[in-house]
């Protein structure tokens, strides 16, 4: 049989056609789709529909109550002009700060509880003769910022019974200097939800929400931490856009009993409630000691990481606080929290530093 070369020359250029025509449609259909793809370790996430096994972790690490007014705003202004050619901040980092910065830039990022108001108003428990105050009225210089940016600080509680002691104008000054260097925040003095109750924070495909509790206020009702975590679980199902695909829910209280050495009743109950209504990880604050760490159903409870940036010495207990790092990872759908490691902080007059 003869084969009329102009026939396979016309089937040819048809299978062309019909091949450029499926590679045509198929792109203006991702197209109308609007794809959004996610590349990490050379593995594709499209439109939130997973194409490729991926994996992303990120090691955070969490530290106690910062305070820099009195004793530490005295050593701030101390050695604040030591180097004409560094800032009051870079300056009180090298003299009394130590290995703080250089050990916390191994991580992507620090989060801490910051125990007060940053304002410009006149200090209340640092008096001009370099005397102290007898009021527990804290305001922190404006330098605090600054310092939390280079400790690799990127996320704080407001949730504490300081953070208003410039009342409510020092609330939005202290929010306003933080913004300034893009420092997260969360919770507020009263657990209002209509204040900044929660905040998350998205990094390497991975999205934490922190959520602030205040013991100490009038509006300490448990069922509002509750209420929030299972608002926040619902949207984890829904996929809502304005939480970008929520991974994790982290619950940082400020709650129990000063330099008591382990977590009262209502501590073990709020926070095991919590757990039971979807949050990944509980952290506290308060005590200004180290209290237990406990595992409950497979979930971490830290009660007090105690002081990190403080002016305690009364005991050996309130000059040594507790970093501790925890790996959040997630793989294909699953997710989890490990802890890592756990870092002993001392605390003195001479000033801070991790023992290694």
């Amino acid at each position: 049989m003869i084969i009329n070369p102009k026939t396979n020359l016309r089937v040819i250029i048809l299978l062309i056609a019909l091949i450029i025509l499926i590679i045509s449609l198929f792109y203006m259909y991702n197209l109308r789709l609007g794809v959004n793809s996610v590349i990490y370790e050379n593995k594709t996430k499209t439109n939130g529909v997973l194409e490729a096994e991926y994996k992303s972790s990120l090691d955070i690490l969490f530290v106690g109550d910062i305070m820099t007014d009195r004793y530490v705003r005295k050593q701030i202004n101390r050695f604040g002009s030591t180097d004409t050619s560094k800032s009051k901040a870079e300056n009180f980092n090298i003299n009394y700060l130590n290995n703080l910065s250089s050990i916390n830039s191994n991580y992507d990022y620090v989060v801490a509880n910051l125990e007060g108001p940053i304002t410009e108003n006149k200090s209340l428990t640092l008096n001009d003769d370099g005397t102290y105050g007898q009021d527990l009225l804290f305001t922190f210089p404006t330098s605090t910022t600054e310092i939390l940016k280079i400790l690799n600080i990127r996320a704080v509680s407001l949730a504490n019974n300081h953070t208003d002691n410039f009342y409510h104008s020092g609330l939005v000054s202290t929010k306003r200097f933080l913004d300034n260097e893009n420092i997260r925040y969360y919770g507020n003095p009263y657990n209002s939800n209509e204040d900044k109750l929660s905040e998350t924070i998205c990094e390497k495909d991975i999205c934490i929400t922190y959520i602030g509790y205040n013991q100490f206020t009038k509006g300490n009702d448990n069922e509002l931490i509750i209420k929030e975590i299972e608002r926040l679980n619902i949207s984890k199902v829904e996929s809502d856009k304005e939480l970008k695909l929520l991974d994790f829910v982290v619950v940082m209280a400020h709650w129990g009993e000063e330099y008591d050495k382990t977590a009262n009743e209502m501590e073990k109950m709020y926070a095991r409630s919590w757990i039971d209504a979807g949050a990944d990880l509980v952290v506290g604050a308060h005590p200004h000691v180290i209290q237990e760490i406990e595992e409950y159903k497979g979930k971490y409870i830290a009660y007090s990481l105690g002081n990190y940036i403080f002016d305690q010495w009364f005991t050996p207990e309130v000059k040594r606080g507790l970093a501790v790092h925890f790996r959040f990872t997630k793989e294909n759908i699953n997710t989890k929290v490990e802890l890592i490691d756990k870092k002993s902080v001392s605390i003195d007059r001479n000033g801070v530093r991790y023992e290694e």
